[in-house]
């Protein structure tokens, strides 16, 4: 699990977050991205660390952690604002993951397939 912050104290970790890319900073941040947590402004700050994480060096599991969360987080239609975001990271990491993801996405609401055919767009 991941620390209570308030949205301002995770914003500035998203800002430290960049600047020095400590280990510890980076474990925290990956935690709360991938929590199911559903506060106010959890959504907008998946999606601010998202971006931060495209200017990261990531690890091999934490990239794959964040591939398949955001890949169940599609096929599962379980996402809340801004998760474009998420799915930018996620073709940024592993295009191939989450292509096979969005193409296997048989989801019956019309807002998932949206973003499935959003990400399939994408396809080289």
């Amino acid at each position: 699990m991941y620390p209570y912050l308030s949205k301002y104290e995770w914003l500035a970790m998203a800002d430290e977050l960049l600047r020095h890319q400590a280990p510890d900073v980076v474990d925290l941040c990956v935690r709360f991205f991938l929590a199911e947590s559903r506060g106010v402004s959890d959504g907008r700050i998946r999606a601010l660390l998202a971006r931060r994480f495209k200017h990261c060096q990531l690890g091999r599991t934490h990239r794959d952690q964040l591939v398949a969360c955001i890949a169940r987080r599609l096929t599962e239609g379980d996402f809340s604002e801004q998760f474009k975001d998420q799915l930018r990271l996620a073709l940024h990491l592993d295009r191939q993951a989450i292509l096979a993801a969005a193409a296997g996405c048989a989801h019956g609401r019309s807002y998932v397939r949206q973003y499935a055919l959003w990400v399939l767009a994408h396809a080289p």
